[in-house]
């Protein structure tokens, strides 16, 4: 699939007007805004003194959205990419490996924490460690939809914490985890495919993988712990 060269001149407001609410539905999801939204949710549901909440979700902002966002702006803007969807498999290798460095970081970081926090914060860190070292793998030879990927993770983490009795906000978690799976995952496989960045195999990839990829290493993670 070909990158637009539409998408290399549009500025934001152009993009929304050129390609409307699935941009903004797109954009809104971007993978690097989730790890930080999840850790936030997940330490306020678990129960995490404010000081605690700032800092991890401090440290998520930084690693997994702030550096690999400069990285990406930067290939954009010395033309080794020509969208900021990277719809070309070749092109999110670079990404992917910093990715990897720089969630490594922030899993090393957390576990100093860890004598201050909840230990299932420090698992997650862990889980989408291991989630991007997977992709990074699979987009070898295989695009997958990280953008459907990162949502279903979520809703997996949420469900998991309603699950496992580790949140007395039980309600608010089960309706968090149901928003994501059956509401925001299936608006964004739709703006995803709307935007022709993906087909539909990649789009349920990314969705089935972070399903079950969350569980499985939940279940590994927090027994090893």
């Amino acid at each position: 699939m070909e990158q637009s060269p539409v998408d290399s001149t549009l500025n934001v407001f152009d993009r929304f007007a050129e390609e409307g609410i699935a941009r903004l539905i797109s954009d809104l999801g971007n993978p690097l805004l989730m790890p930080p939204a999840v850790f936030l949710g997940a330490s306020i549901l678990l129960g995490q003194p404010l000081f605690a909440i700032l800092q991890v979700t401090g440290i998520a902002v930084i690693c997994y959205s702030i550096l690999p966002f400069l990285l990406t702006l930067f290939m954009f803007r010395r033309g080794i990419i020509h969208s900021l969807d990277l719809p070309l498999r070749k092109t999110r290798t670079l990404l992917y490996a910093f990715s990897i460095l720089s969630a490594t970081i922030a899993s090393l970081i957390i576990y100093q924490l860890t004598p201050t926090l909840h230990f299932f914060i420090f698992i997650l860190s862990l889980v989408f460690l291991t989630n991007l070292t997977i992709s990074f793998l699979l987009n070898l030879k295989w695009k997958v939809s990280i953008h459907s990927a990162s949502v279903s993770v979520a809703g997996t983490i949420y469900y998991v914490i309603f699950l496992w009795g580790y949140t007395e906000l039980h309600t608010i978690t089960l309706i968090l985890s149901l928003i994501h799976l059956l509401l925001l995952l299936p608006l964004m496989m739709w703006a995803r495919y709307h935007l022709s960045v993906h087909s539909l195999t990649e789009l349920f990839g990314g969705a089935i993988a972070g399903v079950l990829l969350t569980i499985i290493e939940l279940i590994i993670f927090t027994t090893i712990w």
